[in-house]
C-alpha cells in the first residue's frame, strides 16, 4: 500500500459475505444459481446464504472476515476460508476457493467519510518497513547500540528517537542521550535515491544485515516516497496510528503438513480496523515444528507446540500453533472437579491429547503432602488413608493439611526464598512471614506492608544486604519489588531499554524514583521516607537518570502519574502494584504457587512475565487470577482450588496421546525435591534427625535438636549436602536453583555420610525394626511406607525378602534395602 495523496477523494466500501465456489463444486452451484427458484429445493439446501456446498466431512463454512469495510484509497482485503472437518479440526480452504463480487446488491457506496485519504505517520508507515523486515530486531538496528552506526528502538517501541537517528543521524551513546559524531543522516533529501536507507537493504552497497528488500519493491517505493517528500515525521490527527493488533486465527491447531493462512488486522485510534496482513513480521518460535512464510502462511511440520509472533510498528500479537499426531475420532469423555479442570481438559481435548487417569491414593496422599507442608506422610498415616473408604477423604486431607503447622512451616520457607529472608533480617522478618501465612493475611496486604513499610518491623528488614548489612540502592529495591509481585524483569533497562523487550530505561527510573527517599536511621535501624536526605540513604533523595543526567519525578509502569498527595510515594507505589486494574499482580504469585505444585510456571521462568514470553495457558492463569482476587487474595483458597483439581490428581501414566506432552498437563510430571525437602525427608524415613552446625562468623556451635532443614538460613548454616544438590548459597539476590544432576550428587549417595550413617545409626528406623524382631515382611513394608507412602506390590515383596535372605547378614540386607529405597528416583521425586 503505498502513500496516498491527501488531495484525492477517499472511497468507503462495505463489503457482506461473498459466495464461495469450491473447486469439484463449481459446476454443480453454478446449476443452482441458474436454474428458477425452487421452494422445495431450497429447503433441503443447508448451504445458506453467502455459502455453498462443499465437499464431504466439512462443515461451518464461512468467509473470514465477513464483513469488512474499505477506508481510503488503494485500501484492499485479505479474506480466508475455513471450515471444519469431521474430526473437529479447522482447515483453511482459501487456496481452494474462488471469489466473485456478484453484483452491486452486495457492495455499496457510503455518503460519509469522504475527503483526503489516511494521514501519513512515521510510526506506522516507515517504523512498520523496519519492524517488517527485522531492521530494528534485537540482532540488528534494534540492539542496544545498534549496528553499524545505526540505532533504532526495539522492535519501533519509540518512533520518535528512530526518526531523529534515521533523519539527523549521529552514533548512540549508552551514558548521554546526546549523539556523537559523525552525524551522518541515513536518508539524503537532495538525492532521495541516493539515500543509504534504501542502498544498503537492496545491497547497492555493502550491508552487513544482507538484501531486505529490492529496487523498486513496495517497501522501497513507500521508503523513496518518504524522503521525496521531505521525510516528515506526520505530526498531524493520529487516527491513523496502530492501537492494537488482532490475528485470526489466534489458534491453529494441525496435523503435519497442513497449512494455515493468518490475517492480521490493525485497530486504528479511531476505532477503524485495516488488514495488514501483508506488512507485518511473521516469527516461528521453533521453526523444527512450523514454518511460517513472509507472507504468513504457516505449515506444520511435525507434532509439538509452538508459537508465531506477529510484529508491526511496536505491537505484536501472538498465534498458538499445536501440530498434533494423529486426530482421535472418538475422544473420550473427561469430568473435571473445577474451573481449572474445564480450562485444562478443553485445551486438551483439542490438541487430541487424552489425560491420564485418576492418581492412586498413595501416589496422592504423597504428593499432595510434599507439595502443602514439605513431609512425608508417616507409615500409620499411609495405612489409615488408604484403608479409609470415605469418598470425600481427599478434600479432608486437604483441610488438614491446610491447616497443620507444616503447612506454615513449609510456605515460611517458600516465602523466605523469593522474599529473600537473610542472616541479618532473618529473626524479626521470617517471623513477620510465619504470622502472616498463620494468619492467612491476604496476600495484597502482605505487599503492601513489604512494599510500603516503615519502622523496624519484620517486613522493612529487607532493605538490608546481607553481606554488608548496608541499605540497598532504591534501583536494588525497585528491582526486587517488581520481580517478586509483578514477575517482571527490568533489570537490563538499568544503563538503556531493554536488549530483548519493549521495557525502557525511562520506565526503569520512573519507578525506581518512588525509592529514593527511604532511609535508614542507623542507630536505631527505622526505616522511613525522609526528603530532606539525612540520615542514611546510599544516593541521596534525589533519583537521578544516568543518561539524562536529571532528576527523575516517580510514575508508573504503564506511563501513569502517582496524584501529589504528599504521602509516602511508596505507598502509592503499593496501591498501584495490588490494584485490582493491575494484571501482573495476581497473576504473578498465581503463577509462582501453580509452579510449586506443577514443577513449572504457566510463565516460565515464574518471574518473567513479557510479552515475548506468553503464558502456555492464557486463559487458566487470566481465571486463577481473577478467582484469587475475588476470594480476597486468599492463599488457601488458591492452593485448595488447585490441589483439588482433576489436573493436579491425575497419575503419571502414559498413553499414545499424552507420551510426548510436557506442557498441556496431561498426566503428572515427576518433579525432582528441593535440597532441603530431600534432605528432611532422608532424617524422616531414617528416623535420625540432622544436626545442623552454625557458621563462625555467627557465634558457631549447632542449630537446636529439631531443626529441620526447610528452617534454615543459607548464609548462617552451611551445608555441604544442601549445596550439592542445589541450594542457593546466599539470598543476598534473588536466589536461583540448580536442579540438574551432578557427578557430585552420585558420590555423595554413594558414600556421604547423609546416607551411610543415617541408615546404619543407632536408634534409626532400620536398628528399631531389627530390635523389635519384625519380620522380612513387616520390615520390606515399613521401609516402603515410610519413603515411598505405598505397599510394595507382591513381586517387590518376594523379591526383597530374598534379597534380605541372601544378604551376608540380616541387618546388612535390611540396610541395602533402606539405601536402595531412598537412592530411587521414586523417592528422589514427586510424583
Amino acid at each position: 500500500m503505498g502513500m496516498s495523496d491527501s488531495r484525492k477523494p477517499v472511497r468507503i466500501l462495505v463489503l457482506s459475505l461473498l459466495p464461495i465456489l469450491v473447486p469439484g463444486h463449481l459446476d454443480a452451484e453454478r446449476d443452482r444459481q441458474s436454474r428458477p427458484a425452487d421452494p422445495a429445493a431450497n429447503r433441503n439446501d443447508s448451504a445458506g446464504p453467502g455459502r455453498s456446498r462443499f465437499p464431504d466431512g466439512l462443515r461451518d463454512l464461512r468467509l473470514v472476515p465477513s464483513r469488512v469495510t474499505l477506508w481510503g484509497q488503494g485500501a484492499s482485503q485479505s479474506f480466508l476460508v475455513v471450515a471444519t472437518d469431521s474430526r473437529g479440526l479447522e482447515v483453511d480452504l482459501t487456496s481452494q476457493s474462488r471469489f466473485s463480487l456478484s453484483d452491486d446488491r452486495l457492495a455499496l457506496l457510503e455518503p460519509e467519510g469522504t475527503g483526503r485519504a489516511r494521514p501519513f505517520d512515521f510510526a506506522r508507515d516507515v517504523v512498520g518497513v523496519f519492524t517488517r523486515n527485522g531492521c530494528n530486531g534485537s540482532e540488528c538496528h534494534g540492539g542496544v547500540k545498534g549496528r553499524g552506526g545505526f540505532k533504532l528502538s526495539l522492535h519501533g517501541i519509540n518512533p520518535r528517537e528512530d526518526y531523529r537517528w534515521t533523519v539527523k543521524g549521529g552514533v548512540y551513546q549508552v551514558l548521554s542521550p546526546k549523539a556523537a559524531e559523525p552525524f551522518d543522516p541515513r536518508v539524503n533529501l537532495k538525492e532521495p535515491q541516493q539515500s543509504r536507507l534504501l542502498l544498503k537493504p537492496a545491497l547497492e552497497l555493502p550491508h552487513g544485515g544482507g538484501q531486505r528488500f529490492e529496487r523498486d519493491s513496495a517497501d522501497y517505493r513507500r521508503l523513496l516516497d518518504w524522503i521525496r517528500q521531505g521525510a516528515p515525521y506526520g505530526d498531524g490527527p493520529s487516527e491513523s496510528r496502530i492501537q492494537r493488533l488482532e490475528v485470526f486465527p489466534r489458534e491453529a491447531i494441525m496435523e503435519p503438513g497442513a497449512t494455515r493462512r493468518l490475517l492480521v488486522t490493525a485497530f486504528i485510534e479511531d476505532g477503524r480496523g485495516e488488514d495488514l496482513s501483508p506488512e507485518v513480521l511473521y516469527e516461528s518460535s521453533d521453526p523444527a515444528v512450523i514454518d511460517v512464510t513472509p507472507s504468513g502462511v504457516v505449515r506444520a511440520l511435525k507434532p509439538g507446540q509452538a508459537r508465531v509472533t506477529v510484529r508491526a510498528a511496536g505491537k505484536l500479537v501472538q498465534v498458538r500453533c499445536g501440530v498434533i499426531r494423529q486426530p482421535l475420532d472418538d475422544y473420550p469423555e473427561v469430568a473435571g472437579r473445577n474451573f481449572i479442570d474445564d480450562l485444562v481438559f478443553d485445551r486438551l481435548r483439542e490438541l487430541h491429547i487424552v489425560p491420564a487417569g485418576l492418581s492412586s491414593d498413595s501416589a496422592f496422599l504423597r504428593r499432595v503432602c510434599l507439595d502443602l507442608t514439605g513431609t512425608l506422610p508417616p507409615p500409620g498415616r499411609v495405612r489409615e488413608f488408604l484403608a479409609d473408604r470415605d469418598p470425600l477423604k481427599r478434600e479432608h486431607l486437604i483441610e488438614r493439611l491446610l491447616n497443620s503447622p507444616e503447612f506454615v512451616a513449609y510456605w515460611t520457607f517458600r516465602f523466605a526464598d523469593f522474599f529473600r529472608v537473610v542472616y541479618r533480617n532473618a529473626y524479626v522478618y521470617k517471623s513477620w512471614i510465619r504470622e502472616s501465612l498463620a494468619r492467612n493475611k491476604p496476600y495484597d496486604q502482605m505487599a503492601r506492608e513489604r512494599v510500603a513499610g516503615q519502622g523496624n518491623g519484620g517486613p522493612t528488614r529487607h532493605f538490608i544486604k546481607s553481606i554488608s548489612g548496608e541499605v540497598m540502592r532504591p534501583h536494588e529495591k525497585m528491582g526486587e519489588d517488581v520481580r517478586v509481585f509483578l514477575g517482571i524483569r527490568l533489570d537490563c533497562a538499568q544503563c538503556h531499554d531493554h536488549p530483548y523487550e519493549t521495557w525502557t530505561q525511562d520506565q526503569f527510573w520512573g519507578i525506581t524514583a518512588f525509592y529514593g527517599q527511604l532511609t535508614r536511621i542507623r542507630d536505631l535501624s527505622v526505616f522511613m521516607d525522609d526528603t530532606s536526605g539525612n540520615e542514611e540513604q546510599p544516593e541521596g533523595p534525589k533519583v537521578i537518570h544516568p543518561r539524562r543526567r536529571r532528576e527523575v519525578d516517580p510514575s508508573f509502569l504503564d506511563g501513569s502519574l502517582p496524584p501529589s498527595t504528599g504521602i509516602n510515594p511508596r505507598e502509592q507505589l503499593a496501591d498501584w502494584m495490588t490494584s485490582p486494574e493491575n494484571p501482573y499482580f495476581s497473576q504473578a504469585i498465581v503463577n509462582r504457587v501453580w509452579a510449586n505444585f506443577f514443577g513449572k510456571g504457566l510463565v516460565e521462568p515464574v518471574d518473567d512475565f513479557r510479552p515475548g514470553n506468553p503464558a502456555s495457558h492464557p486463559e487458566l492463569l487470566g481465571a486463577l487470577a481473577e478467582d484469587f482476587r475475588l476470594s480476597g487474595y486468599d492463599l488457601k483458597h488458591l492452593m485448595r482450588a488447585i490441589v483439588r483439581s482433576g489436573t493436579y490428581q491425575l497419575s503419571g501414566d502414559l498413553n499414545s496421546t499424552n507420551r510426548e506432552d510436557e506442557v498441556n498437563h496431561s498426566r503428572a510430571l515427576p518433579r525432582r525435591l528441593e535440597a532441603e525437602i530431600l534432605l528432611d525427608a532422608i532424617s524422616r524415613v531414617t528416623g535420625i534427625e540432622e544436626a545442623f552446625a552454625v557458621h563462625e562468623y555467627v557465634g558457631g556451635g549447632t542449630e537446636p535438636k529439631g531443626t529441620r532443614a526447610i528452617e534454615l538460613v543459607p548464609e548462617v548454616t552451611p551445608s555441604q549436602f544442601l549445596e550439592v544438590y542445589g541450594r542457593p548459597v546466599s539470598r543476598d539476590s534473588m536466589p536461583w536453583r540448580d536442579y540438574r544432576s551432578t557427578l557430585r550428587q552420585a558420590l555423595h549417595l554413594l558414600v556421604g555420610s547423609t546416607y551411610t550413617t543415617k541408615i546404619a545409626a543407632k536408634g534409626g528406623r532400620v536398628s528399631r525394626l531389627l530390635s523389635a524382631g519384625a519380620s522380612d515382611r513387616e520390615i520390606v513394608r515399613e521401609l516402603y511406607l515410610a519413603a515411598l507412602s505405598r505397599f510394595p506390590t507382591a513381586e517387590e515383596e518376594t523379591r526383597l525378602q530374598a534379597l534380605i535372605e541372601g544378604s551376608p547378614s540380616r541387618r546388612k540386607g535390611v540396610e541395602n534395602l533402606a539405601w536402595g529405597l531412598l537412592a530411587s528416583r521414586q523417592f528422589t521425586y514427586n510424583h
